[in-house]
């Protein structure tokens, strides 16, 4: 029987709408779904090919037991039970924090798999969950919260003026929020409206072909570039006034910081000549409603939590906050809370609370970096289980060599996933995850149901075996839900819609956040208004205001170690047809990609004695890798960039985790230090 149903796509947090056709218990043929909400029919080259990855040879199928360095191949009910056991006997000899969990970037959307696993360990009583999010989107949401209460995104299809800020959305594929176009075309659409793009980047990405303006940066110094835009703006008074009277606090303040930023120091600093700041600063100030596009490439840095609070000043003291075609808040459906009111409550709070306070307590969850320290530098791990769901911590984190020593010394692991990972050929047991088409799932932005398409053959969804994990342990009472059905309707019950709601609305229903209710009603924040000056940082010992400070690694920071390391390396921008370290393994996505490269431009390859095409060694404090150039002038001189995920070139061997930025604990993966040798 052929049927045809809505869902939508599982592969990435942007969980773009999809149609799907199947006949008998196979998928034939996948779309993108045209009445949905945001993505209006967008797919991109991963979404269409997740047939190649659903059915692909390499998917795990069944449960895998490692003995003796081999696997076997064993049933659900005996991983239950080993699993049960073992966490079991840790717990009563080591505590319930002896266990921890790291999650992907896969649960960020899946939200009833997210639900399951926090009320299972909300049962079991450890408070040592973390996940990708020690190094992904948490300055965003820190730098927001501490200056407006809130989360920003960019209303870019009503914008005049779009600045992409270390993003390429060609590569990332459709932004958080609502108003944000998701292709090509709509981009190139927007252009021959009249909108101007201001790209910063060090490299020339897919959205800087259609700059009006592309200022490349040197790695790691965004937010003095954007002090310099804003003193720009203030001293030509090109600010909006009546704005900033009736909507912010810390004004004054922020005027006599910036006058110590003079245009010379920061030209000297980020290598953009000064008449390219006044540019960009007069092109933005002047081109309202204006909007910035912040990308994970400004996250990657020691300072990333002040330089993103730089662009959200730099926003505020022109008046595009809260206002259609700046940048509005974002506001996802507030679902059921996973913790149970009558579970043992822990005293001790998740490991790295002292080192990054702020961080754990907007994410509730302990920090995956310091985790690795604490293991590293005990002599017994005080992690003695882990369970690692849809994530990858090789290649995954900073400094891989230290994070596999880590691993290393962890007494009990578990991998759920849909291939044999990297990471779990650490593992104790490999469990077999259901793939997006294979389950039931809930978004909440926009709030959508992803429908399970077909029966998984030997595989079980994340909120399933987090259930039946719970069961095994005595904690059946937690978890009474007979059906996915049945948990999706007390999960969405704060939002007053039901399961069979987001079964007749597949587009998805967003809960529209009209621009201008903040301004009109005051900001979440200790004065309720936009707080240039932050109470919130003040009060936890941070800089109020959004001071520049140079990366912990740099040749102007540590001229001594750049004497012998003089290139800054750039690591991890995206590649479209990849997710993070996923899918190298499908032949159909891989030809696309099929090998990593060292990206130079000629100059420097020409004073290192290197050609296109080249092997070379590239070292770090932290290690070294071998890999290929390729020669471009679409980056600096004195600027290398190796792309992330690849385990057989992978380029974490050369980062740091130890130097990492105070508020939000993210390390440097834009901003090391290297040097390369032609083998």
């Amino acid at each position: 029987m052929i049927k045809t149903i809505n869902t939508f796509c599982g592969i990435c947090e942007s969980a773009c709408g999809m149609k799907v056709t199947t006949e008998g218990n196979r998928v034939s043929k996948i779309e993108g779904l045209h009445e949905h909400v945001r993505t209006k029919g967008y797919l991109c080259v991963k979404g269409k090919s997740a047939l190649d990855i659903m059915y692909s040879p390499h998917r795990l199928k069944y449960p895998l037991k490692k003995k003796n360095n081999v696997w076997e191949r064993i049933s659900w009910e005996e991983a239950f039970e080993i699993i049960a056991e073992k966490l079991t006997e840790l717990k009563k000899t080591y505590g319930a924090n002896s266990l921890s969990v790291y999650h992907g970037q896969s649960y960020v959307k899946d939200c009833l798999a997210m639900f399951c696993m926090k009320r299972f360990l909300n049962a079991f009583g450890t408070v040592n969950l973390c996940s990708a999010a020690s190094e992904c989107f948490v300055p965003r949401i820190i730098s927001g919260v501490t200056t407006f209460g809130a989360l920003p995104a960019a209303d870019a299809s009503d914008s005049n003026c779009i600045i992409f800020w270390g993003s390429n959305p060609f590569a990332s594929g459709i932004m958080f929020g609502l108003n944000m176009p998701g292709s090509i075309k709509e981009f190139t659409h927007l252009k021959e409206q009249g909108v101007k793009f201001i790209v910063i980047d060090p490299m020339v990405s897919g959205i800087a072909k259609l700059a009006d303006l592309h200022i490349k940066i040197r790695p790691g110094t965004d937010g003095a570039l954007a002090l310099g835009m804003i003193r720009v703006i203030i001293e030509n008074q090109l600010y909006d006034k009546e704005y900033i009277d009736n909507y912010t606090s810390g004004f004054d303040q922020l005027k006599g910081m910036v006058r110590k930023y003079e245009l010379k120091q920061i030209e000297e600093t980020t290598k953009v000549p000064r008449e390219l700041i006044n540019k960009a600063a007069r092109m933005f100030a002047q081109n309202n409603p204006a909007s910035i596009v912040p990308g994970v490439g400004l996250e990657h840095h020691t300072n990333a939590v002040q330089t993103l609070r730089s662009l959200a000043v730099l926003s505020t003291i022109t008046g595009n906050i809260d206002r259609a075609g700046g940048n509005t808040m974002i506001c996802p459906f507030q679902l059921a809370s996973a913790t149970i009111e009558d579970a043992p409550r822990q005293s001790q709070p998740p490991i790295g609370s002292h080192e990054h306070p702020l961080f754990v307590k907007m994410m509730n969850q302990a920090h995956a970096l310091v985790i690795i320290d604490e293991i590293l530098k005990n002599k017994e791990s005080p992690t003695k289980a882990l369970i690692v769901a849809g994530g990858a911590p090789v290649p995954q984190l900073a400094n891989t060599n230290k994070v596999r020593e880590a691993l290393k010394k962890i007494d009990f692991i578990v991998v759920i996933d849909f291939f044999m990972t990297e990471t779990a050929q650490y593992a104790d047991l490999v469990l077999p995850a259901a793939f997006f088409l294979e389950r039931d799932e809930v978004f909440s932005y926009p709030l959508s149901l992803q429908n399970k398409v077909v029966k998984p053959e030997g595989c079980m969804s994340d909120s399933w075996f987090w259930c039946e994990l719970a069961k095994k342990m005595g904690f059946e009472k937690y978890f009474p839900w007979k059906s996915s059905e049945e948990i999706i309707d007390f999960v969405l019950k704060p939002t007053g819609f039901s399961y069979q709601t987001l079964k007749e609305h597949p587009e998805g229903i967003m809960n529209k956040l009209p621009p201008g209710k903040f301004l009109k009603n005051g900001f979440n924040t200790p004065t309720k208004k936009i707080e240039i000056y932050s109470n919130i940082l003040k009060s936890m010992g941070y800089d109020p205001l959004p001071e520049y400070k140079e990366p912990f690694e740099s040749v102007v920071s540590t001229p001594e170690l750049a004497q012998q390391f003089p290139i800054t390396l750039i690591t991890g921008a995206r590649l479209p047809m990849y997710l993070h370290s996923q899918f190298r393994n499908i032949d159909s996505l891989k030809k696309l990609h099929p090998e990593p490269f060292m990206e130079l431009h000629p100059q420097t390859a020409h004073d290192y004695g290197i050609d296109d095409n080249d092997l070379v060694r590239v070292e770090s404090k932290r290690g070294k890798v071998v890999i290929k150039t390729k020669l471009t002038e679409s980056i600096l001189p004195q600027v290398a960039h190796i792309p992330h995920g690849w385990v057989e070139k992978d380029c974490n061997i050369l980062t740091d985790h130890e130097n990492r930025d105070p508020i939000s604990g993210f390390p440097g993966l834009n901003s090391s230090l290297c040097r390369i040798t032609k083998i």
